[in-house]
């Protein structure tokens, strides 16, 4: 992540999760963490199971105005971790 961009994508994460992620069935939690560089920004989200994941996918993040300016960051790269309970 470039200087300075942490601070204009980690409010769009915010706003997504707050107007739009967290009224989805199945969501549980999402968490911002980042370096004290301001270079990376790990984004965390718990979901009930992975088929409401895949819903919020489909129906959510692909269609969110929010989701696709958070997407035009070119530093994405994601990873599902299934951990059964």
């Amino acid at each position: 992540m470039k200087p300075g961009e942490r601070d204009i994508l980690a409010p769009l994460i915010q706003e997504f999760f707050e107007k739009e992620v967290r009224l989805v069935p199945g969501f549980i939690a999402a968490r911002l963490h980042t370096n004290e560089e301001g270079t990376v920004l790990l984004n965390y989200a718990t979901w009930e199971s992975l088929e409401h994941f895949h819903h919020f996918i489909r129906n959510v993040a692909m269609v969110s105005e929010i989701s696709k300016k958070i997407q035009a960051f070119d530093q994405q790269t994601d990873k599902v971790f299934e951990i059964p309970l």
